[in-house]
């Protein structure tokens, strides 16, 4: 596919002598980019692997995946890593949605599993539509522009040769070869937000424009152009203002509000929520002496600076001995 091969020249993903991981969980979009990276290996000068992980979700499906997987490797005498995890166990224990759960544990297998084997890049097959997808999601909650974005073509390590690549695409792509591959039963269940999305708005919002996902992908692309800009400038400002604890409050004030909302979230010790940044936006154009609690930290107005860092506690003077 087209698609595949541009994207992959433009953002650089695989140069000749990579050792690539791709990620595999046996369902259609992996296992179209397991053949497109292994029909494709020897032109792009890399050699590729596998990796799949077994999350314990859905008991005996998971193990049929698993199994499914190996033998499809196997055949492909592609090498294989596999991981384990509990991922129900892992997200009680952190108060966590199954799906975060899940998300987690599965890169920090791959980032783990490519760092102790050499790998230079870990393939994950996310789609066009998987994007469309993320973007309305993230929208739903008001996410700020890093998520309406979308998901990052690159990211570190990861790589996803697939992100402009729509499933009917792929579906196309697996037939046409005679690829198996897998469903997950939990795709067609409405208990998870992002199986409404797909099932219910997305098929609205392709009777308004068939592209949809790749009219979001275009977005996406130029909204990513225009957050890296908001973020140099805001690294610009702190390098040249910050010094290790404070900034002058009448400067950062004075910052546009989308550098200065950036600044600020840069210099919190934690991430901090959009009613927290306004906050200390607010308290950037005061001048008497006060303070606001935020994760990790107490942000301070005091003597013409916003504090980041708790400000140095004065040396008392030595008291004088008695005679």
């Amino acid at each position: 596919m087209k698609t595949i091969t541009d994207l992959i020249s433009r953002y650089d993903m695989l140069p000749p002598g990579s050792k690539v991981l791709c990620a595999v969980s046996g369902g259609a979009d992996s296992m179209c980019l397991l053949h497109w990276l292994a029909d494709n290996a020897d032109a792009l000068g890399i050699s590729v692997s596998a990796a799949h992980f077994e999350h314990g979700i859905r008991g005996d499906e998971s193990l049929r995946d698993m199994n499914f997987v190996e033998e499809a490797c196997r055949a492909m005498q592609i090498p294989l890593f596999i991981g384990r995890g509990n991922v129900p166990e892992y997200a009680e224990e952190r108060s966590m949605g199954l799906e975060e759960a899940a998300r987690e544990l599965r890169y920090e297998f791959l980032e783990r599993t490519a760092g102790e084997n050499g790998f230079d890049r870990i393939a994950t097959a996310h789609n066009a539509d998987d994007n469309a997808e993320t973007v309305i999601f993230n929208l739903a909650r008001g996410s700020g522009a890093a998520g309406i974005c979308g998901i990052p073509p690159v990211r570190g390590k990861i790589v996803r040769p697939l992100l402009e690549t729509c499933r009917s695409e792929i579906e196309k792509y697996l037939s046409d070869r005679g690829i198996s591959h897998i469903e997950d039963s939990t795709n067609s269940s409405g208990q998870y937000s992002r199986n409404k999305i797909r099932h219910q708005i997305m098929p609205v919002l392709r009777e308004i424009n068939p592209s949809v996902s790749k009219a979001i992908l275009r977005t996406g692309d130029m909204l990513r152009e225009d957050n890296r800009l908001l973020e140099e400038l805001a690294d610009e400002f702190i390098a040249g203002h910050f010094n290790g604890e404070s900034v002058r409050s009448k400067e950062l004030a004075a910052l546009p509000d989308a550098v200065e909302a950036r600044v600020i979230r840069k210099l919190c010790p934690q991430p901090v929520s959009a009613v927290h940044t306004n906050d200390i936006m607010k308290l950037a154009t005061g001048t008497e002496l006060a303070f606001i609690d935020v994760p990790g930290a107490r942000i301070r107005r005091q003597k013409g600076r916003i504090w980041f860092r708790d400000p140095p506690v004065p040396k008392n003077k030595k008291k004088k001995q008695a005679l």
